[in-house]
């Protein structure tokens, strides 16, 4: 009797605590895992918007650039399931068929913010979001340098292994969570092979064990907004004659930033050409009547800055809608993203997202 009262007095205490540990460990990672689940979950429909891709690099005193380098899409929607989940979802990147020296680097975001009340992507009420997810999924470069990038295409080509970068989060006004893992594969994914590359990541983030980064801070941004919905939400605010600056902090990777609209500019037109092979004319139109937004992204843990501009359609069809994305990551490197206009003179396609 002594001998299993003994047992028990050790090994209870053990049991408890190993057990506590491993539901501990499951509660913990509860709310990626349902931030998995949400971000997995998109609507069968939404509107997109094609964009088309200019590169241009600094040259000592002047700026050298090629057309129809890349590409990409913005989707924007309402789940058909649940109207108090909004969904946003973007893709952009370089096409190795198309870029020079074939580099092949692209990210895309699949972002949900669950409302208060039932929403639509014209009457949506940015204050009132409960919660939201982000899954990012990136081709990087880490090259500080164009010969820097060069080195590691190099280097990816000779070990024919290639590296892949994974991000979900989940922020509600009191807590944010977020998990990063990478992947490596032998397949150098591009971004017309998003589709089939995207499982795989998910497949990682819902087997990894890595720890989690969180961030609890009473006194951090209240709000439960993510990145893309913060600019559409000062989108909103633009075009509703509100001046500049405008700020909105958000939570990114569990850490906190702000969002700064530095500039508000009206454009009465926007002349823009694009050139093919065999200068081939892939656009030749003006757009009228837009609004320039000058913004800027400051980390509040490094204060880290990084600059975009969104001129985007105040009327009709293309009101809110971005029209030109102009985005300089470093000093030698320039992204120009161009709205591929429809075919037709309908409003853009609702396209499957998945």
């Amino acid at each position: 009797m002594r001998k299993t009262n003994l047992i028990r007095a050790v090994l209870l205490p053990i049991l408890i605590l190993i057990a506590f540990n491993a539901t501990s460990a499951t509660a913990d990672r509860q709310p990626i895992a349902e931030a998995l689940r949400w971000v997995r979950s998109s609507p069968r429909q939404a509107v997109q918007y094609d964009y088309i891709m200019t590169a241009r690099v600094r040259l000592l005193f002047f700026w050298a650039g090629k057309d129809d380098v890349g590409g990409g899409y913005i989707r924007r929607a309402v789940s058909d399931s649940d109207p108090h989940q909004e969904f946003f979802q973007v893709l952009f990147g370089s096409d190795p068929e198309k870029a020079p020296r074939a580099i092949n680097r692209w990210g895309a975001g699949t972002e949900v913010a669950w409302h208060k009340d039932p929403v639509s992507p014209s009457t949506a009420n940015h204050e009132d979001v409960l919660a939201s997810a982000f899954f990012g999924f990136m081709k990087g470069s880490k090259g500080k340098s164009a010969s820097e990038m060069q080195e590691e295409l190099k280097k990816e080509k000779e070990q024919g292994l290639h590296s892949f970068t994974g991000i979900l989060s989940r922020v509600d006004r009191a807590n944010a969570i977020s998990l990063v893992v990478p992947l490596q594969s032998d397949t150098d994914f591009n971004l017309h092979q998003y589709a089939t590359a995207e499982p795989l990541m998910f497949e990682n983030l819902g087997n990894s064990s890595r720890p989690l980064r969180t961030l609890q801070d009473a006194s951090r941004c209240p709000r439960s907004e993510a990145f893309l919905g913060t600019i559409a939400e000062m989108m909103e605010a633009a075009l509703d004659a509100q001046p500049a600056p405008l700020s909105r902090c958000y939570v990114y990777d569990a850490q906190e930033n702000m969002l700064t609209v530095e500039s508000i500019a009206p454009v009465a037109k926007l002349a823009v050409q694009l050139h093919g092979p065999n200068n081939t004319t892939l656009l030749d139109t003006v757009q009228e009547n837009l609004l320039q937004l000058d913004f800027v992204s400051t980390s509040k843990l490094t204060g880290k800055q990084s600059y975009f501009s969104i001129l985007c359609g105040t009327k009709g069809d293309l009101r809110g809608v971005p029209v030109q994305i102009r985005y300089q990551p470093n000093w030698w490197f320039q992204v120009i993203l161009n709205l591929r206009p429809s075919k037709t003179s309908e409003p853009p396609s609702t396209v499957a997202l998945r």
